[in-house]
């Protein structure tokens, strides 16, 4: 602050020191213009007023003298509306102070008066406080005294010990005066001086935090919230809405890249994969990354969707290039999920149309483009709809369970049933649940049904005077839930029912996700009693060393398997299946048994038992007890057989 100040106060002694001489001229141009301003007024009016006093030679000396001080100061006070230097404010005020003092000279000269000698004491005064710097004022102040004393030598000499205390004294205040005045703005422009110093360091470091607020700590690509500041410039009634699409990106198989090669070399996957997006989006689209494995783009054109979509799918191959990751050779894939943004949408509806173009895209095999169309939006909507009603069901009461046989070809006898579950929504009606269970997977509200099913299984078999074998379906998320498990577990343990009558079915595709976790809860079931059957088999990965790892009792073989009958290779595949499911020496049932010739080949193939409307449709609690009761399907599967 002290150094500031002395470069301030002694600027004249520094004139390399630019940043100081900016805050001088800053501080005195708007004193020094108003000082211009009075003067140039003072001399229009005393030319005019010269013209009454004067004549002939006088008044042309004089009224030159006013004139040109008048102009000059004139154009000084226009040249100070821009900032100027503290030299050139020094050469401008001191040129204005000469023109002063020429004007007193001569008008003394013209007609002198003792009462006039108090000009030069004025301007003393003057002339100090309307400097840029001490030594301005200085020698503004002798000029005025020397004019001073040239006047008495000239007209009265006897007046110059009297005069010369006075104006010696009046210097000396005007000195001392302008010293403290100058130090005192001095003080005031050094603190303004380092307050706009930290206000601009401050600015500097919020620009700094911003931009690293808005940027990826890994990738350096703008972040989720860069995104959604750039999606909202389009969606903006100013914006340019209508000319962008949305593309969401989401890599195909990184979570095993992470679990095989670890963390470390994920995230090194990451930015390679973030290095190839900027390169093939340039400075054509905004690429931000939203999190985790998923990439956002924003392409502004106002290209139709095909034209989009081929741009999307000339960019897969680019990240399913194989990755050279320290030494090892990595391979992904990409899905992406893209829609028009348009001006009547929210961001939110904007992307979650993309999101929803982007799943299908996944569950059709990934590594595709999917534009989201009129037919998405629809099935979108009816979506939305499902799951409004879905997170303000009452499942206890709008929840019904159908039941359908499992019929063992060895023991001719019914083993166990199917519960299905079956919502009757008092807001929409009757959902299939095909339907429902897919949205509520999505959702993240299937534990609630799951819960909900349990409960009313349990409560049936309870019910019922010889409890029968149940087999519930548990969702992928449900697997992947700690806390959904061990909620099941509690109400199978209030119930104070035998584990080994709940059956619990789950798929392949459901484990995929977190294979570990998922048999980790499977052990859990398993090593309390309850069986496992793995549903829909043949259709997923299948694969023996994976399947022999896990607690399986059963498998289910999807009935897509026997759909084309008239096909020799139908009979094939499915002894190969019957044969897996032997040499894992678990049970190995049928589905989709809907007449006899199915069941002809189901026996052919070595299948254990089956399952479907041959066997009994999906029936009520009620229904399946007086279908025990009244019909023996034993003599007519044998007689079948």
């Amino acid at each position: 602050m002290k150094r500031l100040l002395r470069q301030i106060i002694n600027s004249a002694r520094s004139p390399a020191d630019r940043d100081t001489n900016s805050i001088v001229s800053n501080t005195y141009r708007p004193i020094i213009r108003t000082y211009f301003g009075v003067t140039a007024a003072y001399y229009a009016l005393m030319t005019l007023a010269h013209f009454w006093w004067f004549s002939g030679t006088a008044l042309s000396m004089i009224a030159a003298a006013s004139t040109t001080a008048c102009i000059f100061i004139s154009v000084s006070w226009y040249a100070l509306r821009k900032q100027l230097s503290v030299g050139k404010l020094e050469l401008l005020t001191g040129t204005t102070n000469l023109l002063v003092l020429i004007n007193v000279l001569v008008a003394l000269h013209l007609e002198y008066a003792e009462a006039k000698l108090i000009y030069f004491i004025m301007m003393a005064i003057v002339f100090g406080f309307a400097s840029v710097t001490i030594r301005q004022a200085l020698i503004s102040i002798a000029g005025a005294i020397l004019g001073l004393f040239y006047t008495l030598i000239t007209h009265d000499p006897s007046l110059l010990v009297t005069y010369g205390f006075i104006s010696f004294a009046a210097s000396l205040c005007t000195v001392s005066i302008t010293s403290m005045l100058r130090r005192a703005i001095g003080l005031a422009v050094a603190a303004r001086h380092e307050a706009e110093i930290g206000l601009d360091e401050a600015q500097s470091l919020g620009e700094t935090m911003r931009q690293r607020s808005l940027s990826d700590s890994l990738t350096g690509l703008p972040n989720r919230r860069a995104f959604f500041e750039i999606l909202k410039g389009y969606k903006t009634a100013d914006g340019p809405s209508n000319n962008a699409w949305l593309i969401l990106l989401d890599l195909d198989g990184f979570k095993a890249v992470n679990d095989v090669h670890g963390h470390i070399m994920g995230d090194e996957l990451l930015k390679a994969v973030a290095d190839r997006l900027s390169g093939y989006c340039g400075s054509a689209a905004h690429l931000s990354r939203m999190g985790g494995d998923e990439f956002n783009i924003i392409l502004p054109t106002r290209a139709k969707a095909y034209d989009v979509e081929l741009w999307c799918q000339q960019l897969l191959p680019q990240i399913s290039k194989v990755y050279n990751i320290e030494g090892r050779l990595i391979q992904i894939s990409g899905s992406i999920g893209c829609t028009e943004i348009t001006a009547n949408e929210t961001e939110t509806q904007s992307i979650r149309n993309a999101d929803y173009a982007l799943l299908h895209a996944k569950r059709n095999g990934k590594n595709r483009v999917v534009v989201f169309s009129d037919e998405h939006e629809k099935d979108a909507l009816e979506s939305f709809r499902i799951e409004k009603a879905l997170r303000a069901a009452d499942f206890a009461s709008e929840l019904e369970l159908l039941f359908q046989p499992q019929f063992d070809l060895g023991q001719n006898k019914i083993v166990r049933v199917e519960a299905l579950a079956r919502w009757n929504s008092p807001t929409i009606g009757e959902i299939g649940p095909d339907r429902f269970i897919k949205v509520a997977e999505e959702s993240g509200l299937i534990a609630n049904i799951t819960l909900a099913v349990l409960k009313k299984a349990l409560a049936t078999l309870k019910s019922w005077d010889h409890p029968f074998p149940l087999s519930i379906n548990l969702s992928g998320n449900d697997l992947m839930a700690d806390q959904t498990i061990g909620q099941i577990i509690q109400q199978v343990k209030d119930s104070e029912l035998s584990a080994a009558l709940l059956e619990f079915e789950v798929t392949e595709t459901a484990m995929m996700a977190d294979t570990q976790k998922a048999s980790a809860n499977l052990f859990r079931l398993s090593e309390l009693g309850h069986p496992i059957a793995l549903d829909d088999f043949g259709t997923g990965y299948s694969n023996f060393n994976y399947l022999r790892t896990l607690p399986i009792n059963k498998l289910k073989i999807d009935r897509s398997f026997i759909e084309n009958l008239g096909d020799p290779m139908t009979e094939k595949i499915l002894h190969s299946l019957v044969g897996m499911a032997l040499t894992l020496r678990v049970e190995c049932l049928l589905e989709g048994i809907e007449n006899e010739l199915q069941l002809v080949m189901a026996k052919r193939a070595g299948v254990q038992s089956v399952q479907g409307y041959l066997c009994g449709m999906p029936m009520t609690a009620k229904e399946l007890i007086a279908f025990f009761e009244t019909n023996d399907k034993t003599e007519e599967w044998q007689q079948t057989a």
